[in-house]
């Protein structure tokens, strides 16, 4: 069973949001020349960046459509995979969530930490 699977397994109905930086980390696999990364990596930072979805789906498709002819397998690898580090801009606005994604995911860890009861609620089930 891979991750998204047991994701939807535990947590049937809860959004899937991949983790940006490891996305970024991923996403060096598929550049062709070692010269290119630097840019690659500030073409994937703006992407993140942008301040909203519209605003993020444009500038995906122009960095897919940048490498399509230099680096074929990094433009399939965005297409395929880089919204899955979007997810966040469907969370409603006022949980502060859709503004930027450090913020929700920095909340939680906050929570946990300082309310240990509040990590207590999710349910958790042991994966299989």
């Amino acid at each position: 069973m891979g991750l998204q699977a047991a994701h939807k397994a535990v947590f049937n109905g809860i959004h899937w949001q991949r983790c940006q930086f490891h996305l970024q980390q991923n996403a060096s696999q598929y550049v062709p020349r070692q010269g290119m990364k630097r840019e690659v990596a500030a073409d994937i930072r703006a992407i993140f960046n942008a301040p909203d979805r519209a605003q993020t789906e444009i500038q995906l498709h122009k960095t897919v459509e940048k490498y399509a002819q230099s680096a074929s397998k990094l433009a399939d690898w965005l297409e395929g995979n880089i919204t899955e580090g979007l997810t966040f801009f469907s969370f409603p606005e006022d949980t502060g969530a859709g503004s930027a994604p450090s913020t929700a995911w920095s909340e939680c860890a906050w929570k946990s930490v300082v309310d240990p009861e509040w990590l207590a609620s999710f349910p958790m089930k042991l994966l299989v």
